[in-house]
């Protein structure tokens, strides 16, 4: 025995209906999510660390800047610098340990004093003393102008002000200089990221988690399938309601969310965009209760409608003249059908009767019984010839044969014939007539011995028409207003489909299908007269 595969236990209930596109597990949509929001973090905060830092590098710059330029104004007024430059000795004999001192109480790398000459009287390396002060701008201070500038110095690469120390007199003397190193600036820089940092991952583990919890979110909502399931899903459903016959509609609070291309052509709506309204005029049916007809641009439609749960209603609609065809070419098969087993059961019978007297050694009477049957189809041939259309003589002898069957005389009028043209449609019309109206008389005749059917089918001035008259007991008073409504039958239940069919097409046709009791050749008659008018009656 062929062994099961097993079946997962959790399959989304749309992967019982469809097959799904396979998606690889790394891109389910919590991965894509978190992966999404760690990639976003990192392009945009990494251009925005570095916007930060140079703005927060040129913060600390420009801090510091304003502090070398405020420093360095109040070392160029402190009297000891002043009186050194004036030539003072002990004061510059002291000035550089007293420079040093005040460089650790402000925090600098350095503080410089030169005189007109940039030649330093204090620096932090005692071996500088003496020497020229080196990088910048040496004559901004002679002209009385203070400058803060970022240069190369014999410490390092500095952010320095150079500011005039001027006397009394408001001669300059010198310059007075207190310098930060960058490398100063640069700690200052990365204790500011570091304290910045724990901010920047704990608002990154907030958008991770968030973008978790979105993702189960978003998975529980599309039924835990992936976009691209939904996506392929959607597409077979799209193929299959695009290829339908019929009309589709999806409606829900009176407003129509899905509509194939189908109910777009029957109601004439094929760009307009959903949701709608449901269409005026159209009747919604009750779900379950059965079909409706309605008119729609002039075209009769059959509605059915059904429950589709969360208060939607699933809405078919058909081309209720091409239900009818179908209808009616199921009721020329079921008629073709029941000639043939006449005709099986007719032959079969008389092969029987053959074999039998064949086997008695009656021969001269097996030859009179294959004469007299080739006759009667002989005469049935001559009697059918003047219809002219093969179809139609084809079913009437296969009614011949279903009389004998049935135990009726059936005889077709003398006076029957036909054109051999007939516009479009009548010549269906009067075989689906002809077949339900004849068969009609045969089961409405049958029983007694003397029972008979006669057709007439003939054209006059005023156009075609079918007779039928049978020996029957006639139709029912009770149900002679509505023997062509569909299901009304004397015959029982599961009946009252044929005449039904034949009112349809002969108002289709502009006909008018009649019944009525006639007396003629002593007995009484059922007859029922279908008039088909034609634009030129030929004879």
């Amino acid at each position: 025995m062929p062994s099961r595969l097993p079946v997962p236990s959790r399959v989304p209930p749309l992967a019982r209906e469809v097959a799904l596109p396979h998606t690889p597990r790394l891109l389910r949509v919590g991965p894509r999510l978190f992966l999404t929001t760690l990639g976003a973090f990192l392009l945009l905060g990494l251009p925005v660390a570095g916007l930060v830092s140079q703005g927060v590098s040129g913060g600390i710059h420009r801090s510091f800047a304003e502090r070398s330029l405020r420093e360095s104004r109040l070392v160029a007024t402190l009297p000891p610098v002043v009186a050194a430059l004036s030539g003072n000795a002990a004061e510059r004999a002291n000035l550089n340990a007293l420079m040093n001192r005040y460089r650790d109480q402000l925090g600098a790398d350095y503080v410089v004093v030169t005189d007109r000459d940039a030649r330093r009287l204090t620096h932090p390396n005692a071996a500088q003393v003496g020497q020229r002060m080196q990088g910048g701008d040496f004559t901004a201070f002679l002209r009385g102008r203070s400058v803060t500038e970022t240069v190369e110095g014999t410490l390092g690469r500095s952010v320095r002000s150079k500011v005039p120390v001027v006397d009394g007199a408001g001669r300059v003397l010198g310059l007075a200089s207190v310098g930060f190193l960058l490398p100063r600036l640069r700690d200052v820089f990365l204790e500011v990221l570091r304290a910045g940092l724990p901010w920047y991952l704990l608002a990154l583990g907030l958008a991770l988690a968030l973008a978790l919890g979105v993702a189960r979110r978003v998975k529980t909502e599309m039924l835990g399938l992936e976009p691209e399931q939904i996506a392929g899903g959607l597409r077979q459903y799209r193929a299959v309601l695009n290829t339908l016959e019929e009309g589709v509609l999806v409606a829900r609070a009176g407003q129509v969310f899905v509509m194939n291309p189908q109910a777009r052509a029957l109601l004439g709506t094929p760009d307009a965009a959903l949701p709608l309204p449901w269409p005026p005029g159209l009747p919604l049916p009750v779900p379950g209760a059965g079909p409706v007809t309605a008119e729609v641009g002039g075209r009769p439609v059959l509605l059915a409608a059904q429950e589709a749960g969360e208060g939607a209603v699933v809405v078919t609609l058909r081309d209720l003249a091409r239900v009818r065809a179908l209808a009616d070419e199921l009721t020329q098969s079921q008629r073709y059908a029941e000639l043939l087993r006449a005709q099986t059961h007719e032959f079969t019978n008389r092969l029987h009767t053959l074999a039998g007297l064949l086997h008695l050694g009656e021969t001269r009477e097996a030859l009179a019984l294959i004469h007299a049957q080739s006759a009667r189809h002989e005469a049935h041939l001559q009697a059918v010839g003047a219809l002219r259309h093969v179809r139609l003589s084809a079913l009437l002898l296969g009614k011949f044969d279903r009389a004998a069957e049935l135990g009726v005389t059936l005889t077709l009028d003398p006076l029957s014939a036909l054109p051999g043209t007939l516009p479009p449609g009548v010549l269906d019309g009067l075989e689906l007539a002809a077949g339900n109206l004849i068969e009609n008389a045969l089961e409405a005749a049958s029983g007694p011995p003397d029972a008979e059917v006669r057709v007439l089918i003939a054209t006059d001035p005023e156009g075609l028409i079918l007779e039928v008259r049978d020996t029957g007991d006639g139709v029912p008073p009770a149900l002679a207003s509505t023997l062509t409504v569909r299901g009304v039958s004397s015959r029982g239940a599961g009946r009252g489909v044929g005449l039904a069919l034949v009112a349809d097409r002969a108002q289709a046709l502009g006909a008018t299908l009649s019944h009525d009791r006639v007396s003629a050749a002593g007995r009484d008659w059922t007859r029922f007269t279908l008039d088909v008018p034609l634009p030129e009656a030929e004879e």
